[in-house]
């Protein structure tokens, strides 16, 4: 019988490298994999077109388009994470120094949906008492899945031609939400700051007291596939796990970074992480999970608060991952 031949999109990273390469094949699967790095895109090809089999999608999109729709099916394979204070960025002109000086300001944000703003506002609500509602979201990409009316937040669209780092400098904004890294527009200004200035600290302290380490992209695969071939679940986690573990081997020597301190880095975020900061199981994962789907109800994105469960490929919420870090410890399977 000829293998089931199947798309994979998702971004190239350390952890999927030896997918993207080839090194690693899912069984029973001749795999073609496109490595799209770029995520607005990927994403609005899965969610617009349809165009993969199997996609490393946004979480909080997924979860949109699963209220709506019920076209992907999750698998417990999250290869994106990302802490998120440190990507809220104030005007000094504005004042703020704490969260709660947030209330009444626009806050500028690609997408109201994207998953780092679901974060972000989860923390600010959760942590420190400041609602959805009580910020003026400016956003200026269109939503990739349609918001149905359930929001209380007030949504308002940036101007045509601009940028919402601009509106930030010229002072349209008080605030604003990045993605990954210092915006361009931001290096070397003194009258932009971050809300949270050790940024890291507040992170691991957020880790250590709530156990999450924010998931971003949640790979997916079309339902009708995994109807029709319920083996291609555990098939597909078990290529993202060896992809997993190549990239931890490979990381383990400190030469393959130009990172002049990169083991002491990896021995510290170790001592907080613990050894696997991106296990692709069910238990490990269900906390951050569950964190998700009550803030995309709470967000009012969806129209009903989702049992984590239901998101995922049944096969694989009780496939025991090996050499799964549980509890800060490492436990073999027997």
């Amino acid at each position: 019988m000829p293998e089931l031949a199947i798309s994979l999109a998702c971004g190239d990273y350390d952890r999927t490298r030896a997918l993207v390469d080839g090194t690693v094949q899912a069984r029973g699967v001749t795999l073609h994999v496109i490595a799209l790095s770029n995520a607005w895109t990927r994403h609005q090809r899965m969610l617009l077109h349809e165009e993969f089999d199997a996609c490393e999608l946004s979480t909080s999109s997924f979860l949109l388009d699963r209220d709506q729709r019920e076209r992907f099916v999750g698998l417990p394979v999250f290869p994106y994470r990302m802490f998120r204070h440190g990507y809220v960025w104030c005007a000094a002109r504005a004042g703020i120094r704490a969260p709660a000086d947030l209330r009444g300001k626009r806050i500028g944000v690609g997408m109201y949906q994207i998953t780092t703003a679901m974060w972000v506002r989860g923390f600010l609500q959760h942590d420190y008492g400041v609602l959805p509602e009580e910020v003026t979201w400016v956003t200026e990409m269109p939503e990739l899945v349609p918001l149905r009316g359930n929001v209380r937040a007030r949504i308002e669209v940036a101007p045509p031609g601009t940028s919402l780092e601009a509106m930030l400098l010229s002072g349209d904004l008080e605030a604003y939400i990045g993605v990954e890294g210092v915006p361009p527009a931001f290096v070397g200004r003194d009258d932009v700051h971050r809300l949270f200035p050790d940024y890291r600290a507040v992170e691991q302290d957020y880790f250590r007291r709530t156990g999450l380490f924010p998931i971003m992209h949640t790979v997916v695969v079309r339902r009708a596939l995994i109807e029709q071939h319920p083996w291609l679940a555990v098939s597909l986690v078990d290529a993202f796990r060896e992809a997993k573990r190549l990239g931890y081997a490979y990381a383990q020597f400190p030469r393959v970074s130009s990172l002049a301190w990169f083991a002491a880095y990896q021995e510290e975020e170790r001592a907080v992480l613990g050894p696997d900061p991106y296990p692709y199981n069910w238990p490990d994962n269900h906390q951050a999970v569950a964190a998700m789907c009550a803030y995309s109800y709470e967000q009012g994105m969806v129209s009903r608060p989702f049992a984590p469960e239901e998101l995922f490929a049944p096969s694989t919420l009780d496939y025991p991952e090996s050499r799964a870090h549980v509890g800060g410890r490492i436990h073999h399977d027997v």
